[in-house]
């Protein structure tokens, strides 16, 4: 899912690594725990409601900071199923951040569940996204 936030990247990238304030913008995500720091290895004590996989909690774990350009987490069962989640930042003009939102999973149940869940992750993914887009340009109107 990709999409233009008339908002400077390091705005975007502020509200995207503020994991305490999901819940006030996020459609689905929040944190379900202390605030871990925005580093490799950190777990993200994360709360799932109402989206396609439920209410449920996870942990995942972040893989990859490149700040303010990518972020990326991964949480479940390696070699069962195991979502890693990346998020890229790309400045086009002064204001204007390109924000991509991937997901890639693998294990022995990936491919069924995304087989039969695909078409409601990807209109999650747009909310999320459109979400994110939406407290970015209110921040900076």
């Amino acid at each position: 899912m990709t999409i233009d936030i008339a908002a400077p990247q390091t705005r975007v990238w502020q509200i995207l690594t503020a994991f305490e304030d999901y819940a006030t913008w996020h459609p689905v995500l929040s944190l379900n725990g202390p605030v871990p720091d925005v580093a490799v290895g950190a777990e993200l004590p994360m709360r799932l409601s109402g989206g396609v996989a439920g209410d449920q909690e996870f942990t995942g774990e972040i893989v990859e900071v490149d700040a303010p350009r990518r972020l990326a987490w991964q949480g479940g069962v390696p070699g069962v199923f195991l979502g890693r989640h990346s998020f890229d930042l790309v400045p086009l003009s002064e204001g204007i951040t390109r924000f991509t939102d991937t997901e890639r999973w693998s294990g022995s149940m990936a491919a069924s569940v995304i087989a039969e869940h695909r078409t409601a992750l990807e209109q999650e993914y747009t909310r999320s996204a459109e979400a994110l887009k939406a407290v970015a340009e209110a921040h900076d109107a």
